[in-house]
């Protein structure tokens, strides 16, 4: 018998695109940038807002949640409903222009789960080797890199639809400038026009090219599925086993350059003890 715990919401990613470097901070060449006002480009994937940070107007509200919390026999455990899903060690989808993976099958670094809700308590780490968690991420082999990491991009407009509700990605892109060029109208400080104007003319630049990765890539998905086998702790739910493997599985889409933000949707599977 297995806890099954389903989640998902939205994330902030402040990510450098290629053909920029993966550590680019302000954005140079490729399709997301920090704007005037903004931190840089810190590549965390941050499924909780952060106190201090920064997060673009008009964007959905943030956090990943357990929508659903019960065992594989049906019964429910209402404790789990509504809990924070987290990553911790400020995590980073690891690719590197394609230095340590194909774009698509890049894992994230570190992956440390925890689940907190009021009265419960889920927490593990899946080290990329678990015969060396400690292992640098530059001497992690390609094959144990690439069963962490996603399984490629796959284009999945009806995965990202009934997800978010978000069927049209040039339609979304086209009302969201319109939206900004009526906040820059009223807009007064320098510091955030500079900001608006940015945003404005990379959004002008999508709609001008429908077929852009700015529109398009809206409607991808990247999924991710392993085995979880660090060291875990369980907190208010009793009998679960936490030796044995957690497995979970999930995706990552409906990136939206203009917001930096994008969606997670999965489950964790934890077996009960014997």
């Amino acid at each position: 018998m297995n806890l099954v715990l389903a989640f998902e919401g939205w994330c902030s990613l402040r990510l450098p695109t290629d053909p920029d470097p993966s550590d680019e901070p302000r954005g140079i060449s490729g399709y997301t940038f920090a704007f005037a006002g903004e931190p840089d480009l810190d590549r965390i994937l941050n499924l909780q807002p952060r106190a201090g940070m920064h997060y673009r107007s008009h964007s959905p509200k943030l956090g990943v949640t357990v929508r659903r919390a019960a065992r594989t026999d049906g019964h429910a455990l209402p404790a789990l409903k509504g809990a924070h899903v987290d990553l911790l060690g400020q995590p980073i989808i690891e690719n590197r222009n394609w230095n340590l993976t194909l774009p698509g099958f890049e894992p994230i670094v570190p992956f440390h789960l925890r689940i907190d809700g009021p009265d419960a308590v889920l927490d593990r780490v899946a080290p990329l080797n678990s015969a060396d968690p400690s292992q640098p991420l530059w001497q992690v082999s390609q094959t144990l890199l690439e069963e962490q990491g996603a399984q490629g991009m796959e284009y999945e407009p009806a995965t990202v639809g009934d997800a978010t509700g978000e069927w049209d990605p040039l339609a979304t892109v086209t009302q969201r400038l319109a939206t900004l060029q009526h906040d820059l109208e009223r807009t007064h400080d320098a510091i955030a026009r500079t900001a608006l104007e940015g945003r404005i003319a990379e959004l002008h630049y999508a709609v001008a090219n429908p077929n852009d990765r700015r529109v398009l890539v809206r409607n991808f998905v990247e999924r991710f599925g392993f085995d979880m086998t660090g060291q875990a702790v369980v907190e208010g739910v009793e009998g679960l086993d936490t030796t044995a493997p957690w497995r979970i599985d999930f995706w990552l889409g409906s990136w939206d350059p203009d917001l930096l933000c994008l969606y997670m949707k999965g489950a964790l599977n934890v077996p009960y003890a014997d």
